[in-house]
């Protein structure tokens, strides 16, 4: 049983991490890439992009894959680094893992947020999940030239980056933990095509 606050709550997402290598072990031909669980410090944000670029290039993965997969994995540690809420002890429990598959990659994110935002959070997704490559890319590039900076410094793009490099592959899912927090998880493929 856990101690502390802080430790329920990093427990809750080490189960949920677990439970995702479980199963995608269970998928002929998969390789587990790299799963990271607790909460991510600038140098280990640092230290899984390089790991996964690196990792990525001594496979032998095309350039393009390489560089889809990597922003993907960019902008959803910033989205937790940026939108991420601590539990009430300071910790920002996170995981993060990335398998690849015979026809691509899976990359599987989640973060603890706050339960007064998660409608804002599931508007903003409806909203990018029911749009075609067009216009994700249109949103994008308006985005880039008229954007504005949101209170805690993001610009909007991250989810937007991530529909426009997985072909808006992305599933979501939300777990309420307590009367604060809930955890946040996508799921977003890449196809190797």
């Amino acid at each position: 049983m856990p101690e502390t606050y802080s430790e329920a709550v990093e427990e809750i997402c080490q189960i949920r991490c677990d439970t995702i290598k479980e199963d995608f072990a269970k998928i002929p031909g998969s390789e587990l890439i790299l799963a990271n669980c607790g909460n991510l410090s600038e140098d280990n944000v640092d230290s899984i992009l390089n790991f996964i670029e690196d990792k990525l290039e001594k496979d032998g993965e095309r350039k393009g894959l390489i560089k889809k997969v990597f922003s993907i994995a960019v902008e959803s540690l910033q989205n937790i680094r940026i939108h991420g809420t601590d539990d009430r002890e300071g910790v920002r429990a996170s995981f993060i893992v990335i398998g690849k598959e015979q026809d691509g990659y899976q990359i599987w994110v989640g973060n603890l947020t706050a339960n007064k935002i998660v409608g804002e959070i599931k508007t903003n997704i409806s909203k990018i999940k029911d749009l075609k490559p067009n216009a994700i890319r249109k949103i994008y590039l308006n985005s880039l030239s008229f954007g504005k900076l949101t209170e805690r410094g993001g610009g909007g793009l991250g989810l937007i980056t991530i529909a426009l490099k997985s072909d808006n592959n992305m599933q979501f899912a939300f777990e309420k933990i307590n009367e604060n927090l809930t955890l946040f998880n996508m799921n977003v493929k890449v196809s190797a095509n």
